[in-house]
């Protein structure tokens, strides 16, 4: 997991994919809560400097919200607080879409 961890601070966008896509993945399989110990880093992708990363990120999250449901309400806020003006106006729309739909895929 450490290794993993490691790609989502990569100064390459797509190694930053790979690991955000990665440790959503082995949410249910985090008996150590090491997804806990970095939820912080993680959800600072929400709003990545490359909007398709931010929008991968974004779709991951309700997967590790359905096996991690004590990150439920810091990743709500994190959606809810996400601001997609910082994009270009032809990603604006998109990545609101995906926070959206993330929000809705995600139980209290």
């Amino acid at each position: 997991m450490e290794n993993i961890t490691e790609l989502i601070e990569d100064s390459n966008s797509y190694r930053r994919i790979r690991g955000l896509i990665l440790i959503a993945a082995n949410a249910k399989w985090d008996t150590e809560y090491k997804i806990n110990k970095i939820i912080d880093e993680y959800l600072k992708h929400i709003l990545d400097e490359k909007p398709i990363t931010s929008r991968q990120c974004i779709k991951a999250l309700p997967n590790i919200a359905k096996y991690k449901p004590e990150l439920v309400d810091c990743i709500i806020e994190a959606l809810e607080k996400s601001d997609t003006r910082i994009y270009k106006d032809s990603m604006q729309p998109l990545v609101y879409k995906d926070i959206v739909s993330a929000l809705k895929k995600i139980d209290r």
